[in-house]
């Protein structure tokens, strides 16, 4: 059950940083009652032979030091409504955000009454009321929570951040109606990357994750 009311900022401390590792990942998952998904580290996205052994891939989950960007990226303001996409409100959520970005936009996927009825009750909100709504999942944050990492680090945007030491960050990959898009909570809406097929999206998406690696 979900209250709609304004997240409070004891709430939003309460989300803890959880550790960068894939068996926790999907410990995560199954904790908040989807089915059958794991989560691989993948280090290279060049091996097609290893790629395809992990058929089939909903998303890719991409991990970078995160930087104030110089220019603002393209957001979409105007998108299907049915590609769920949520602003990351919450401090030291954005693993978790990135997990539910990837399963809510694969209908295929079983992910079980939390994200069903969080799907639901979310579903006519803004990306921002959404953010509120996901601090509110009490399941969410608590098995979010029970994977908490000894030191947590903020994401800030003054000048402080550098003395407090480098902060890294979630976004997600997905296919959806024969798109690719990028979706990170911390962009004012889903990012376009290309036209794909169901065979050849993961292409589209390496070619801008590279980009990004060079960058």
């Amino acid at each position: 059950k979900f209250i709609n009311s304004i997240l409070t900022k004891k709430n939003m401390s309460e989300w803890c940083t959880i550790e960068s590792d894939p068996a926790v990942f999907t410990e995560l998952i199954k904790g908040i009652g989807v089915k059958n998904v794991a989560v691989e580290e993948v280090y290279s996205l060049d091996d097609e032979e290893y790629i395809k052994s992990l058929s089939p891939i909903h998303g890719l989950i991409f991990l970078f030091k995160w930087t104030k960007e110089p220019h603002k990226r393209e957001c979409l303001k105007y998108y299907d409504n049915d590609l769920f996409f949520v602003n990351q409100v919450i401090i030291n959520a954005c693993a978790t955000q990135a997990i539910i970005s990837v399963l809510l936009n694969c209908p295929q996927i079983d992910i079980g009454p939390e994200l069903t009825n969080f799907k639901t009750f979310t579903y006519e909100m803004d990306p921002q009321t959404r953010g509120l709504a996901l601090g509110e999942s009490e399941l969410i944050r608590s098995v979010h929570n029970s994977f908490a990492k000894p030191e947590p680090f903020v994401i800030s945007h003054d000048k402080k951040s550098k003395k407090e030491g480098e902060a890294f960050h979630f976004i997600s990959y997905v296919p959806f109606k024969g798109k690719v898009y990028e979706l990170d909570g911390l962009q004012e809406g889903p990012i376009l990357i290309g036209d794909c097929t169901e065979d050849n999206w993961i292409n589209v998406a390496k070619e801008e994750i590279n980009q990004r690696i060079q960058r």
